[in-house]
């Protein structure tokens, strides 16, 4: 009876291992989230994309692991957060998105250190989102010019 006992128990902390590991050991569930990168209506090639979760709003009242990507030549992106490169998605909950101005080149702000807007990740929802960035005001420009006379000395 001990035995029965002791292999349930086993089993039983097994299964709790198992569940508490997440999505293939991850930690937090993902769900796919694609979208697209815009300014002045033109696909934005080369920005960085991040899906940040807000704290409180994930799984269990947690926030997990922030999601990234870069987008193609057609401004799309598809966030991953666990697979360099990958496809995973982003965490399930609420995220804040930012936008970074990698290699891109246009004339709209981008700051990966500014929220472009809040967003829903759901897990059985359709993740796709267009980023539309505002164009750059004369104070922005001026400050990028003068960082890029930095970065060169």
């Amino acid at each position: 009876m001990k035995s029965m006992s002791k292999r349930v128990r086993c089993l039983a902390l097994l299964i709790t291992c198992i569940a508490l590991s997440g999505c293939g050991g991850n930690g937090f569930p993902t769900a796919q989230v694609t979208g697209r990168v815009v300014c002045e209506g033109k696909a934005v090639e080369g920005a960085m994309v991040y899906f940040e979760p807000l704290k409180g709003s994930g799984t269990n009242g947690l926030s997990g692991k922030q999601g990234f990507s870069y987008t193609d030549a057609d401004g799309k992106f598809v966030i991953s957060t666990y697979e360099p490169g990958g496809q995973d998605g982003a965490v399930i909950g609420k995220h804040r998105v930012r936008v970074g101005k990698g290699k891109a080149k246009c004339n709209c702000s981008m700051n990966e250190e500014v929220d472009l807007m809040e967003v829903e990740v759901k897990a059985d929802g359709k993740n796709e989102f267009e980023l539309v960035l505002r164009k750059s005001t004369a104070q922005e420009v001026a400050r990028d010019k003068s960082k890029k006379g930095d970065d060169e000395d």
